[in-house]
């Protein structure tokens, strides 16, 4: 049978009620007749990342993501999965694809990844098991690169499923439910109210404590003076928790070798501290080569290693105490040209030298296509591979750059639990969502959020900045030019002010008790004409207010 359901763009993992058992790579089972197999033509799968359909069918995969399907198994058995794809090269490195089957038990790819190495569609099969109940079947494209006028793409045709009796999954299940549950969990406690016996209680939530950010634009501080303080007005309105978007990289704080410029990172951060904002710093190196000054890379070894120390120690001894936490070196699985040119040892050296000058500073590492694509095993293993060395990471940062099309919360979930192995707090760093159709800017941040927020690792959610006049992707912005919310502003504060703040009033029992469930977070306490403030705090999960007359 042939697919023919809508659409969902979006790098997709997804959960369901069944598990894998086993999965193995079998190069050499032949291909599958049509006939005999769920057929899936790319272009109409229900789960696929950014790129377009290509002319004669299929779907050109042009940047590290996945396209999948939701199928339902009969029974337990054996299925066979055929990918049929061709791929570009770039710089004589063709695409590099996996096959995974996903359920509720975990994620399990089918074999190791493959080289799609053919200009020409070709087939690629693998099998594996799978339990009575839904699954997902998904591959993920593992490499995109563009140089020197090449475009390494993927270019997928069509996936064939069979055995096991599989079907096409009819509705693609809600996570909506699972993220309720976990909020109630996860980020919520008791306030436990002591008054008069039948007294009138009345709970109102002051401040979060959970971490909802954004990225500040240093450089609005340079604009006219009413659009500088409506921006800092609607930022101090919406958001506990800030980073610096372009003020502290190196490139900007030191474009000469010696001329220090902190005048723009300090005028951020001190507007935060006066407001009670709490800062994130990003970042202290950035390896990707094209952001790398000209001066540095024109340095020896030595004086480069030395340029990475007194760097390094420059940052964590200047905001020792004002900045706890660090993205450390940005975007390592996707490059890094200190590595490059000093050896991968030079990374723990780095972490080191910040350690060193403020020890109590978190360091993060951060990259993309974790969540939003399909590099969470690269990620996870890059991220093993520095703790075996002794690297001290403190955190995990998932950029969360979401583009092309609708992303699915069971995908979210799985980039998660893959992250929280570790038990280190995780952040989405720098969330933003890239599409033309604001209805899908709506339903991804909805979703992202409410998986998050849900998750036990998670400790904070950053947007990568909120005005479309200072924003690197100015249709992604909530916030329009004017400052009037967009839909995806509302729906942001429909869940941060409405949906996940306590509103409470009721009565004492007639022992003068009260339990009231509440957000983790400060609240304003009120009965008898007494009023109280009090912090909610995870780590204790109950607090208790006496005003007894």
């Amino acid at each position: 049978m042939r697919v023919t359901a809508c659409r969902l763009r979006g790098s997709i993992r997804s959960a369901a009620a069944a598990g894998i058992l086993a999965a193995a790579l079998c190069v050499a089972a032949p291909a599958l007749r049509a006939a005999d197999a769920v057929v899936i033509p790319a272009d109409k799968a229900r789960l696929a990342g950014p790129g377009r359909a290509l002319a004669d069918g299929g779907w050109n995969l042009w940047s590290s993501g996945s396209v999948g399907e939701w199928l339902e198994a009969a029974q337990d058995g054996e299925i066979e999965v055929v990918l049929r794809a061709a791929g570009t090269a770039c710089q004589g490195v063709w695409p590099l694809a996996r096959l995974v089957l996903r359920s509720e038990a975990g994620e399990t790819p089918l074999g190791s990844e493959l080289s799609v190495a053919s200009a020409e569609p070709r087939d690629y099969p693998a099998k594996g098991r799978v339990r009575k109940g839904p699954f997902v079947v998904r591959v993920d494209f593992l490499n995109d690169a563009q140089a020197g006028g090449e475009d390494r793409n993927l270019l997928l045709k069509e996936i064939r499923v069979s055995g096991a009796g599989v079907r096409l999954l009819a509705r693609i299940p809600s996570i909506r439910e699972s993220c309720d549950e976990g909020i109630r969990r996860n980020r919520m406690g008791t306030l436990v109210v002591q008054a008069a016996p039948g007294a009138a209680v009345k709970v109102t939530m002051l401040r979060h404590e959970f971490l909802f950010g954004t990225a500040i634009a240093h450089q609005v501080w340079g604009a006219p003076a009413d659009v500088k303080e409506r921006y800092l007005a609607v930022l101090k309105a919406n958001f506990n928790h800030a980073v610096h978007e372009n003020a502290l990289k190196w490139y900007h704080t030191e474009r000469e070798p010696g001329r220090l410029a902190w005048e723009d990172a300090e005028r951020v951060l001190a507007w935060c501290e006066e407001n009670g904002i709490p800062m994130r710093g990003h970042c202290v190196y950035w390896g990707i080569e094209q952001f790398v000054n000209p001066w540095i890379k024109a340095l020896d070894d030595a004086g480069l290693r030395a340029a990475l120390e007194k760097r390094g120690r420059e940052v964590a001894t200047r905001f020792k105490g004002r900045i706890r936490e660090y993205d450390l070196n940005n975007e390592m699985i996707h490059g890094d040209y200190y590595a490059k040119r000093l050896g991968p040892g030079i990374t723990k050296e780095m972490f080191g030298w910040v350690k060193a000058a403020d020890p109590g500073a978190v360091l993060y590492v951060n990259d993309y296509n974790i969540m939003s694509g399909g590099e969470v095993q690269r990620y996870v293993a890059h991220i093993q591979s520095l703790i075996d060395q002794g690297v001290p990471v403190g955190g995990i940062g998932d950029q969360a750059h979401f583009g092309g099309g609708r992303v699915d919360g069971w995908h979210v979930r799985a980039a998660l639990d893959a992250l929280a192995r570790f038990r280190l707090p995780v952040k989405l760093t720098e969330l933003d969502v890239d599409s033309a159709d604001e209805a899908v800017r709506v339903e991804t941040l909805d979703t992202v959020y409410r998986v998050a927020f849900a998750h036990p690792a998670v400790a904070g959610i950053l947007m990568w900045g909120f005005w479309e006049g200072a924003h690197w992707k100015p249709r992604a912005a909530p916030w329009r030019r004017d400052f009037t919310p967009t839909p995806a502003a509302e729906a942001y504060r429909a869940l941060v002010y409405k949906e996940w703040w306590t509103a409470f009033e009721g009565k004492a029992d007639g022992n003068g008790r009260c339990e009231v469930p509440a957000f983790f977070g400060r609240h304003a306490v009120e009965s008898g004409g007494k009023r109280v403030e009090v912090d909610l705090r995870k780590a204790e999960g109950r607090a208790t207010v006496r005003l007894v007359p």
